[in-house]
């Protein structure tokens, strides 16, 4: 790329929180109340106040806005130079990967089985924390709190009796179980429920009704190898248009970050003991377990929060016109499945639910004509 004259517009996911009309205290009432003055057009920045408060339009899907241009001159395209990703998508994402199904025999050998449905608690987990939390839900669900009979392992390799690489599910006292077909379930159920078993290793082989159950492929923990971001407003005076090989095929791509990175994803949180809340039910009756999981495991990427800074080998250099400044801008981040990136607890009111914004920050660098 040569050396053009240009200006940097650097771009924050978080800037989406700032508020153009500035409220100031000019004084105080004769009781000691105080006088507003409201200034229209005056950049406030409040973003600490808005993620304190939950508040909205969340990281997936957003418009930055200001009373003047972000940039202005005559800029004849804008390349994008860097981008850095805070990634925040939880290992089990609530409605999207949290559902599994199992099938347990009545008794050894009678060949009738009974079904079991358990949603899996969110969060950020490391593989012998997911085998841990399924070995509680499985024995909670067929034989109570005071049995067990099943036991869920994770190896990556040959280590005592488990010879296979990822999860184990054994049953020890001769009834068999699968994981069903996901075609047997409600419709509705379907994706979600392959989407858990891409995160153990499941697949149609474990629909056979046996007393040990597998990983027949390699166990996924990150729920998105890259992220779409989108932009219509940056991409409106391209005269060829961004598309991909889905069948979704969106326009305004701007980027497709990739999180294995060109370096070493920095990891921002480490997940060395965990406490989970179980909360299942056993024939209909409500019931609870709590359990303290400690792993000395070392970090697998996609149990942890990351942060990665991708800078763009080839950039994309984007056609703008210089009749135009650069006004408001529109985002949105999209998973590998085409949908919006996790943000909110589903069913959450604004405020209320727990939000997971995977923010990030762009450089452009606009080239004058």
């Amino acid at each position: 790329m040569g050396f053009e004259p240009s200006a940097i517009l650097a771009i924050s996911s978080t800037d989406r929180y700032i508020n153009y009309t500035n409220t100031t205290i000019v004084g105080r009432k004769p009781n000691g109340d105080p006088i507003f003055r409201t200034d229209n057009n005056q950049p406030t920045s409040n973003i600490l106040e808005s993620q304190y408060n939950n508040s909205g339009p969340y990281a997936n899907d957003f418009s930055i806005t200001a009373p003047t241009a972000l940039i202005n001159g005559y800029i004849d395209k804008i390349i994008i130079s860097q981008i850095q990703l805070q990634y925040y998508l939880p290992t089990i994402i609530p409605g999207r990967n949290d559902l599994m199904s199992f099938y347990v025999e009545t008794s050894s050998g009678s060949n009738v089985f009974t079904q079991y449905i358990v949603t899996l608690p969110y969060g950020f987990y490391s593989p012998s924390e997911l085998a841990t939390m399924l070995q509680i839900f499985m024995n909670i669900q067929v034989y109570g709190i005071d049995e067990v009979h099943f036991t869920v392992n994770y190896r990556q390799g040959n280590v005592g009796t488990v010879s296979n690489i990822g999860f184990t599910v054994s049953s020890d006292n001769g009834r068999r179980f699968y994981f069903p077909n996901p075609g047997e379930l409600n419709p509705g159920l379907k994706t979600s429920l392959l989407k858990t078993y891409k995160v153990f290793g499941f697949n149609i082989n474990n629909s056979l009704p046996q007393t040990e159950q597998y990983s027949w492929f390699a166990p996924v923990f990150l729920y998105t190898p890259y992220i779409d971001i989108y932009s219509d407003a940056l991409t409106n005076y391209q005269a060829l248009k961004d598309t991909d090989s889905s069948t979704i095929r969106r326009k305004g791509l701007l980027a497709r970050v990739y999180l294995s990175g060109v370096g070493n994803p920095q990891v921002t949180t480490q997940l060395r003991s965990t406490k989970i809340n179980l909360t299942t039910s056993t024939n209909n009756v409500p019931g609870s377990v709590t359990g303290s999981i400690i792993t000395d495991e070392g970090n697998t990427l996609g149990a942890e929060p990351f942060v990665l800074t991708y800078d763009m080998n080839s950039p994309k250099v984007i056609n703008w016109t210089p009749d135009t400044a650069v006004n408001s801008l529109d985002f949105q981040t999209r998973d590998c499945y085409g949908d919006l990136l996790f943000t909110i607890i589903p069913g959450s009111s604004p405020g209320s639910g727990e939000v997971f914004n995977t923010e990030f920050q762009m450089t452009l660098l606009c080239v004058e004509g």
